[in-house]
């Protein structure tokens, strides 16, 4: 399954001057469904190529072409819910990634791998520590694009507090008894918190959720760091025993409501920037241009946006036509989609990406703006 060092890595790729072939197939479908959709891909491009002079470029990619639908037709009955695959022979790049999350069927060309579907997936359902706990244990669970990897080595047992659940410590009532047991169980949040926090910096999660008893989890939450506080998306209702795919489906419900929330969160701060002394870049072109000096710190697109631009590959300058590159005076290499490689940019720069759906402030300003480091 992808990981979110992969997906950096990914947009850092660079293959000019040759084409990247980027696929992005449903697999929730028959084998024949599968490759009726690629079949239609396939044609769908290659007609466009032709009608816009650029058939050197599809028989160039005969190679990647013939290695996709080689795998698709191989491919077993439910790998995952999607595909994502790409090929450039020249490079010696083929790889594929099986996704359990769903993706439209895609097929794009360009001199990067087209990573769009991949980073709206990840801001999305983004690296997170899910924490399952109860009065006697904890569990800890790494959750990225839909998947949940229990770190089994992580887990927590409190024996005091399970020995002294079972009544071997005194008769019910006794209150010194009863006062041990909820130090006992007091030190047993501070553990897991303690534990949840090494583990959300070594692992380099984002977010974090907790799922148990109510009880657990309330009592987990008052033994957080404020560092985890401000990354706590939400808590849901699991026994500790539950499964991968249990925790796996809690989660990614939790961070589709919280990645509303924050969306609209941020959106009212990009807002607040808009204007004389604010912190933010609008339009395809003030943007490209932050971004080549380093100073996006959110990089907001609309979903589905699609802008042709040009690239300068002497100094790395994207720009919104292609033409003399305005830093080194190179001639650009048109693309089709300077937004795809604006938001690989933005990835391998640090800046934070969301694409948002729906009508939002963002399509009065282009479907591009962005918060700034600096002014």
């Amino acid at each position: 399954m992808l990981s979110n060092r992969e997906l950096h890595r990914l947009a850092s790729l660079d293959t000019h001057p040759h084409y990247t072939l980027s696929l992005y197939l449903s697999l929730d479908q028959t084998r024949e469904q599968r490759l009726l959709a690629l079949g239609d891909l396939i044609k769908r491009k290659e007609h466009k190529l032709a009608g816009n002079g650029s058939a050197q470029i599809w028989h160039d990619l005969a190679q990647d072409v013939e290695q996709a639908v080689r795998y698709v037709e191989e491919l077993p009955a439910s790998p995952g819910r999607s595909l994502a695959l790409f090929s450039c022979a020249p490079m010696d790049l083929f790889e594929t990634h099986s996704l359990l999350l769903p993706v439209g069927n895609l097929l794009e060309l360009g001199p990067a791998p087209y990573i769009r579907p991949l980073a709206a997936l990840s801001s999305d359902h983004g690296h997170t520590l899910a924490v399952l706990l109860d009065k006697k244990r904890a569990r800890f669970f790494d959750c990225f694009l839909g998947l949940a990897q229990e770190m089994a080595e992580a887990e927590i047992f409190n024996e005091t507090g399970a020995q002294m659940e079972g009544g071997g410590q005194g008769r019910t009532g006794d209150s010194h008894v009863s006062r041990r047991a909820g130090q006992a169980q007091g030190r047993h949040y501070k553990e897991t918190a303690a534990a949840a926090r090494e583990l959300m910096t070594g692992r380099g999660c984002q977010w974090l959720v907790i799922g148990g008893p109510r009880a657990a989890v309330e009592g987990l939450q008052e033994a957080l760091h404020p560092y985890q506080t401000e990354r706590l998306v939400g808590s849901f209702s699991l026994e500790a025993g539950a499964s991968e795919a249990q925790v796996a489906q809690a989660v990614t419900q939790l961070q589709q409501d919280a990645g509303r929330r924050r969306q609209e969160e941020l959106l009212g701060t990009l807002a607040n920037n808009l204007g004389p002394g604010g912190q933010a870049a609008t339009g395809l072109n003030q943007v490209l241009g932050a971004l080549f000096e380093g100073r996006v710190h959110t990089l907001f697109l609309r979903r589905g946006l699609v802008q042709p631009g040009g690239a300068c590959h002497a100094c790395g300058r994207l720009r919104h036509v292609a033409g003399p590159c305005p830093i080194c005076r190179q001639e650009m290499t048109p693309v089709d989609d300077v937004v795809n490689l604006a938001l690989a940019r933005a990835i391998n720069s640090g800046a934070a990406v969301e694409q948002i759906s729906g009508d939002s402030e963002l399509d009065r300003l282009g479907g591009v703006a962005a918060l700034l480091r600096y002014a």
